[in-house]
C-alpha cells in the first residue's frame, strides 16, 4: 500500500457497529459442579479418565513440551529414544513426571495403569527418580499394591 493510500485508510473513522452489527444476546452461564456437589472430574472425562492403552505418542510429546524438556534439552532425542525403546507411552510419561516431581500427573497416570516398576533407559525406576516426599510415598503405596518390593 502506498503512503497516501495508507494515510487515507488510517484517517477514516469507523465504529464497531459499522464493522459488525450488534446481535441480540441471551447469555447464560453454566457451571460444572465437582466432588460432593456434582460429578467427579474422572467421571466427567476431564482428568484421569483415560486408560493405559489410550495414552499415545501425542500424549508423550505434549507432556515433554508442557514440562519444558525441549527448551532445556534442545532436541526430542531423549523422548524419541524412550519411544523407540519399546516402553509403553504411559510408562514414559510416568518416568518423565517422576523426574520432574509432578505429583498430580503421577497420580493421574498411576490410576490409568502406569507401571511403577518400569525402568528407564538409565535403568532407574520411578521411585529412584522422585525426590519429593509426597511423591515417594505415593510411589511406595503403588508398588505395595502391585506387590513389588519397595
Amino acid at each position: 500500500m502506498e503512503p497516501d493510500a495508507l494515510r487515507s485508510a488510517s484517517s477514516r473513522e469507523s465504529s464497531f457497529s459499522e464493522l459488525a452489527p450488534a446481535a441480540p444476546r441471551d447469555v447464560t452461564a453454566n457451571f460444572f459442579r465437582f466432588g460432593n456437589n456434582g460429578f467427579k472430574a474422572e467421571d466427567a472425562g476431564i482428568v484421569g479418565s483415560q486408560g493405559r492403552d489410550e495414552y499415545t505418542y501425542d500424549d508423550v510429546e505434549a507432556y515433554f513440551n508442557y514440562m519444558g524438556f525441549l527448551a532445556t534439552e534442545g532436541t526430542y532425542d531423549r523422548m524419541e529414544a524412550l519411544l523407540n525403546s519399546g516402553l509403553h507411552c504411559i510408562d514414559i510419561i510416568l518416568l518423565l513426571a517422576c523426574s520432574e516431581n509432578d505429583t498430580p500427573k503421577v497420580q493421574e497416570i498411576l490410576r490409568a495403569g502406569a507401571d511403577p516398576t518400569v525402568r528407564g533407559l538409565d535403568g532407574k525406576q520411578p521411585l529412584e527418580l522422585a525426590t519429593k516426599p509426597e511423591l515417594i510415598k505415593l510411589l511406595q503405596e503403588s508398588l505395595a499394591k502391585k506387590g513389588a518390593a519397595v
